[in-house]
């Protein structure tokens, strides 16, 4: 549990050392504690007047999400869902056997100090999801649900057995659909989206929040009112109720479901797809085609860097087929969009950092010829037409003071690079 005091504050961020809070702390004491700790430090030159306003405004945010904890002795599916709302929470997760836990801020945090009990988390199923979904996992291993609970929130709840019994994962999903800008989705990226045609890939890890990268391009799309869109999801996207026809098909859980979902759809010829998930060689198969057939296809897929996703995609495909695929790809394949989310300064929220491939003539010979590896060193020049490196982006958020230099080196692929860069930056950095 996170300590809420100013001066474990300090000494956890590296603010001032333990000689120069145990000083203070001694000059506060000699005043009989009318002087509160922050003015001691302000005055005997520690820290800033600024930088003392954002410990502050830390604390008192700490002190709010300790007062939302849950109390072991109310674990009810509202009471979970409140609390770890109020902590802005992205996911949580009640299992059986262990505490409550959610994540914030890209780390796992526990919700209530107490292990839960079979009965408790089966309620809890059973108020989120319904009474029939324990029926239902007698008989298969999870079922998945999108869950609405009003003023609480919305988003997705998946409940499957593990060894110690029934456990559900809760996921939280934006009210409304966030804007190109909010979701930090490059300008050039939406010129591309919005010409129309060809493959936009939406490349993301675990837990970045596919629905708030797909959400914008839903709307994006939706601006062109003659257009049909198709969104082939099982998330709760927020749809636009203006413009375009846009419609939602459920995707299904297996491969070979999603696929047939996917084949179906294309035949009703649309003129956008939405696809929340490409990692098949099924699906990557059919998203190729539909976007040779003259479709935009903006699709989402696992995966770390530009370069990962385009060679998890080569992947799916026979060394005997690759130079068909690698010719389909280049000729089709608009733009390649990543997203990962950082811890923020004060670990209290989150902020995305992106990596962009724009497709011009050299990027398509490269993925012609299959030498994807100079990917990274087409977008990692200086003054790049092609777009930018995940490196540069973090560079960029580090030097405006939004993240932790600790949290954008673990991340950088050039790591040397990154230190010449910001050498001058590390007596402003915590």
């Amino acid at each position: 549990m996170e300590d809420i005091r100013l001066g474990a504050i300090l000494l956890e961020g590296g603010v001032v050392d333990e000689a120069g809070l145990e000083r203070c702390l001694a000059i506060q004491a000699l005043t009989g504690g009318s002087h509160p700790l922050g003015q001691i430090l302000v005055e005997q030159g520690l820290i800033g007047t600024d930088q003392l306003k954002r410990l502050l405004d830390l604390q008192r945010t700490r002190v709010a999400a300790r007062t939302a904890e849950v109390q072991d002795t109310d674990v009810g599916c509202a009471s979970l869902l409140q609390a770890a709302r109020t902590q802005h929470a992205a996911e949580i997760v009640v299992s059986e056997g262990r505490p409550v836990r959610m994540r914030v801020a890209c780390e796992w945090r526990q919700l209530t100090t107490e292990s839960l009990r079979g009965p408790e988390v089966w309620e809890f199923v059973r108020e989120l999801m319904g009474a029939e979904v324990l029926e239902a996992l007698a008989e298969r291993h999870f079922v998945v649900h999108a869950w609405d609970r009003g003023d609480i929130g919305r988003g997705s709840a998946t409940a499957f057995r593990q060894f110690d019994g029934v456990a559900v994962r809760v996921t939280f999903a934006a009210a409304e659909a966030p804007t190109a800008e909010q979701a930090s989705l490059p300008p050039r990226l939406v010129e591309v989206v919005a010409a129309g045609k060809g493959l936009v890939l939406i490349v993301g890890e675990r837990g970045i929040g596919r629905a708030d990268m797909l959400a914008p391009m839903v709307q994006l799309a939706a601006r062109e009112t003659d257009h049909y869109v198709v969104v082939i999801d099982d998330e709760p996207l927020p749809l636009p109720t203006t413009g375009a026809l846009v419609v939602r098909r459920r995707f299904g859980i297996s491969p070979a479901e999603r696929a047939a979902t996917l084949r179906n759809v294309v035949r009703e010829d649309p003129d956008t797809l939405v696809i929340a998930d490409v990692g098949s060689p099924e699906t990557f198969e059919l998203a190729l085609r539909a976007a040779e057939g003259g479709r935009r296809v903006i699709a989402y897929m696992d995966a770390g860097t530009v370069t990962a996703a385009l060679v998890r995609a080569l992947n799916f495909y026979p060394t005997y087929d690759l130079p068909r695929v690698r010719s389909s790809l280049a000729a089709v394949l608009r733009a390649v969009l990543v997203r990962q989310m950082l811890p923020d300064v004060d670990h209290e929220g989150t902020v995305a950092a992106t990596e962009l491939l724009l497709v011009d003539d050299a990027v398509r010979e490269v993925v012609r010829h299959g030498e994807l590896m100079d990917l990274g060193l087409l977008i990692r020049a200086e003054g790049s037409q092609c777009g930018h490196s995940l490196d540069r982006c973090m560079l960029d958020l580090l030097v405006a003071g939004r993240v932790r230099m600790e949290d954008v080196f673990a991340r950088a692929e050039e790591k040397a690079w990154l230190l010449e860069r910001t050498k001058d930056l590390q007596a402003n950095i915590r």
